[in-house]
């Protein structure tokens, strides 16, 4: 049995589900979901993952945002305890990667407590290899938050999986996006909506009919938890994603099964699902929630403020026989064709917490 023939049947008796739920389902089912019963990471043609991330691409990158992390609480005026927190924290990689850097500072490493919001089995496993001392989450709600230990936040790539809704701009108003089963397939289909599709907070662009636009619940529910946090800790989160910076139409759902394109509904659970993030929500979410936001950035302009080309310099020099491919992965996580302008990276504080470097 796969998710695919659970759903078919499903729907055959109970009609169209949305967008939203089916994204959710084909991610984290309890028995069939993708990040419940896989390890996604990894190269394409090595290790048989479905996509990597920048901290698998590069040490750098880890290492800029530990150093970021310890300048913040040394500026924080170095508190005896920090959580030290990342979502969606992958296999670790990020995270072992910062505690590195970091470790230049021992005080620093000393303070720190680190939490892993994570819900996959697989992917804790990992985690714990790398990060045997981290404190695990089934989500940000469970993480726990007190006066006198603040927080800093990392999510990396954790927007993007978040479930979606869609609607499309009709004569008469909207319709929004639904997944039903017809002819032994899974198929998109759509339904006018009662009432007003978006959230107060979504600043939309200009429709025209025809046009589609993506909403994120989850991801207000999540800024809503983190501002709570924040508030009562004090402390910054750093959310780092691929996305658009002000409103934007356009469909940005997608599948990606061994680094390459595929069908959303073919396979439910067995690839990897998105949609691009809209980090002006993200933004409003959090500063009406009562956070401090800061522009948003692109992440290779950011990676270079924090001085990813002084640390390729660096690599190259200590180790010139890999010279070739530190350029090609500083690259990667900055050119303007690669990571470097689709990747944008925004900050957020609470009322107490000293300014954010790198904007």
């Amino acid at each position: 049995m796969s998710l695919f023939h659970v759903l078919q049947k499903e729907l055959q008796e109970t009609g169209p589900i949305t967008l939203q739920a089916y994204m959710r389902r084909a991610l984290t089912d309890p028995t069939y979901g993708y990040y419940i019963q896989r390890q996604p990471l990894g190269s394409a043609g090595v290790d048989g993952g479905d996509f990597t991330t920048a901290p698998e691409i590069s040490q750098m990158f880890g290492e800029l945002l530990g150093a970021w992390c310890a300048d913040l609480w040394h500026r924080m005026d170095s508190p005896p305890k920090l959580s030290l927190v990342e979502l969606g924290p992958g296999r670790g990689t990020l995270m072992a990667d910062v505690l590195r850097a970091a470790s230049v500072l021992p005080a620093f490493s000393k303070a720190v407590e680190v939490h892993f919001v994570e819900i996959s089995p697989t992917l804790r496993a990992l985690q714990a290899e790398k990060v045997p001392d981290a404190h695990w989450h089934d989500d940000l709600a469970a993480l726990p938050a007190s006066q006198g230990q603040p927080m800093i936040i990392l999510a990396n790539e954790f927007f993007d999986a978040l479930p979606i809704q869609q609607f499309r701009k009709t004569d008469s108003g909207w319709d929004e996006m639904m997944v039903a089963e017809a002819a032994e397939a899974l198929v998109f289909t759509e339904r006018a909506c009662d009432t007003a599709p978006f959230s107060p907070l979504q600043r939309l662009p200009e429709v025209e009919t025809g046009d589609i636009v993506e909403a994120c619940p989850d991801a207000e529910q999540v800024m809503r938890l983190l501002a709570d946090k924040l508030t009562i800790a004090g402390g910054a989160a750093l959310i780092i994603d691929y996305g658009y910076s002000a409103p934007s139409v356009g469909d940005s759902f997608q599948a990606l099964h061994r680094h390459t394109y595929a069908d959303p509904l073919a396979n439910p659970g067995e690839a990897d699902l998105t949609a691009h993030v809209n980090f002006s929500y993200l933004r409003d979410a959090a500063t009406t929630s009562g956070l401090a936001g800061t522009q948003i950035v692109q992440q290779g302009a950011f990676l270079q403020a924090l001085g990813l080309d002084v640390r390729a310099q660096a690599l190259c020099a200590s180790s010139p026989d890999r010279q070739r491919q530190i350029l090609a992965e500083r690259d990667r996580l900055a050119a303007a064709d690669q990571m470097g302008h689709l990747f944008k990276v925004l900050g957020l504080a609470s009322a107490s917490c000293p300014p954010l470097a790198g904007f």
